[in-house]
């Protein structure tokens, strides 16, 4: 119990020190803590259902992926882009992508597929995206991965330069995607 007491003590000192540093540091000239907001305060921008139901109405019969942006805000540090994807069991398994500047978040609305992120990227070639917000990417195959079920409800973020894809699906999937563009080097 006593050596117990001296840790939580010895914890609750440098947790104290800590905070203090961290107030020290971010009184200064650089507050790294806290981002500021863009110089160009772009108004919210809001995507209904009503638009999104629209959008998956013109999914054309014959493809098996539909990646459709619904808007785009530029905040003048990054672009933020709201996509509806459908994806519909095909004979070919789908091939992996990285993005070199986006990051997505992904959320499952209808369906469920296993989901395969990380690992290595192996025979990758350069695909450009620009049109589906995505920007420059790379196809190719994953090798070490880990696979994850998602279905309705389940989001997953997924940084750029990671490898992702949809291994398997169990039928039709609809999933709602935010791509956020960094700015360019």
């Amino acid at each position: 119990m006593q050596m117990r007491r001296s840790l939580l003590t010895t914890g609750s000192y440098f947790c104290a020190s800590f905070f203090m540093a961290c107030m020290v540091w971010t009184s200064g000239p650089s507050t790294l803590l806290f981002a500021k907001p863009a110089a160009n305060d772009a108004p919210a921008t809001y995507v209904t259902t009503a638009e999104i139901d629209a959008a998956l109405q013109q999914m054309p019969s014959n493809t098996t992926t539909y990646d459709k942006p619904l808007k785009t805000i530029d905040t003048g540090a990054y672009k933020v882009t709201i996509v509806i994807l459908r994806r519909v069991p095909g004979k070919t398994p789908d091939s992996a992508l990285i993005h070199d500047r986006v990051t997505e978040v992904y959320q499952i609305l209808t369906g469920a597929g296993m989901f395969e992120t990380g690992g290595t990227l192996v025979d990758g070639k350069p695909v450009d995206l620009t049109s589906e917000a995505a920007g420059p990417s790379t196809r190719g195959t994953i090798q070490g991965g880990e696979t994850w079920r998602m279905g309705p409800g389940d989001v997953v973020v997924i940084p750029t330069n990671v490898p992702h894809r949809f291994s398997k699906l169990e039928g039709t999937i609809t999933y709602l995607v935010i791509r956020i563009e960094a700015p360019r080097p």
